[in-house]
């Protein structure tokens, strides 16, 4: 990947988080489906993080990625279904894959925000997800924590297990001390450079991994952290992100993970938490659904990305969670991406001949 060099000219990296990554795919005992395992490959320094979950954008490609090497067959019509064992978290995963007996279809008219050009849709169902990096749904129990970063600053943040561990900041609390005016002003040149409002995130994000279990992640992109916001445009079901690779490198994402999204979506569906408060509006079900499905759009930088969570009746989770979640219990999640085939051959390792 070309890891520890700021432009990973060494190898297949694209000198950021978001483009230094690997999945390795590989069989699966059961017919149709396969297994992944992904890797987040450092940038400046040469490391391999497997505690950071999983990611929803490579998992979109792995559907491709399978039948284009035989591990999962075509299926008659327009469309495959290939479903993925995540071997870091356990969750499931059915990717709905534009192809045929003829080939993966990769050309198309759909465009997601941030992603430049058009192509076939990629639809993507995640089960299994509640809890996939700590084996609870929620961490501390809690809808909302308070965090002390000294200096009379004290921000509120919700922490929740959904597809991703996430920690989610109340924007209000904590930009205005670092002279924003809004979050639509955390950009990501402006917050890359903003070393202090880093270091305080960072500073929170150390205290809610103690918080929810997951230890000191100091030098681990685990837990993530992300700032939200009601959004400025009324009329719509969603919240203005911006979601952070990782706080202490300095580093924000320029959209937001899939799987973020979809904990940004959960979380919406909290009582008392950051995300339904900046959501300002109770929860509203798709229409046709029975009450089953809620889409959020999720605004960053780059646009807006909708997102679906799929619930089940509360009544049959633990009193607290079902009044914590009294719309519906977030149980999966669904989005749809584009993927694109760049390259197809081998890598030469630094020092081999």
């Amino acid at each position: 990947m070309g890891s520890g060099h700021p432009q990973q000219i060494g190898g297949f990296g694209g000198g950021c988080g978001p483009t230094s990554k690997v999945a390795i795919v590989g069989p699966h005992k059961e017919p149709g489906w396969v297994t992944c395992h992904f890797s987040q490959c450092g940038v400046t320094i040469a490391d391999v993080d497997t505690s950071a979950g999983d990611c929803g954008n490579i998992l979109a490609a792995v559907g491709g990625f399978a039948i284009e090497n035989n591990l999962v067959a075509a299926e008659a019509g327009d469309k495959t279904r290939v479903k993925v064992e995540s071997l870091n978290t356990g969750a499931r995963y059915e990717i709905d894959v534009p192809a045929s007996s003829v080939g993966v279809q990769y050309m198309g008219s759909f465009c997601v925000p941030g992603v430049p050009g058009p192509a076939a849709p990629v639809r993507v169902a995640t089960h299994g997800v509640a809890g996939a990096q700590t084996g609870r749904l929620l961490p501390t129990g809690q809808a909302e924590e308070l965090f002390d970063l000294g200096e009379g600053l004290v921000v509120r943040a919700s922490i929740i297990d959904f597809a991703r561990a996430l920690v989610m900041v109340d924007a209000t609390d904590i930009t205005p001390h670092f002279g924003y005016s809004s979050l639509q002003e955390v950009t990501l040149q402006r917050a890359n450079c903003d070393h202090a409002l880093c270091s305080a995130l960072e500073k929170l994000r150390l205290q809610a991994s103690q918080k929810m279990g997951m230890g000191d992640c100091t030098g681990k992109d685990a837990p993530k952290l992300a700032l939200v916001a009601p959004l400025e445009a009324e009329g719509r079901q969603g919240l203005a992100c911006r979601y952070f690779v990782n706080p202490g490198r300095s580093e924000m994402h320029p959209t937001i993970a899939m799987t973020a999204a979809q904990a940004v979506g959960a979380a919406s569906l909290l009582h008392g938490s950051v995300a339904m408060r900046a959501l300002a509006r109770l929860p509203q079900a798709d229409s046709g659904t029975d009450g089953a499905s809620f889409t959020f759009e999720i605004q960053h930088e780059k646009g807006n990305f909708p997102v679906s969570i799929g619930t089940t009746d509360a009544k049959d989770a633990e009193p607290m969670q079902a009044e914590q979640f009294a719309t519906g219990l977030p149980t999966t999640g669904l989005y749809v991406t584009t993927v694109m085939p760049i390259a197809q051959g081998s890598a030469f390792l630094k020092g081999s001949n």
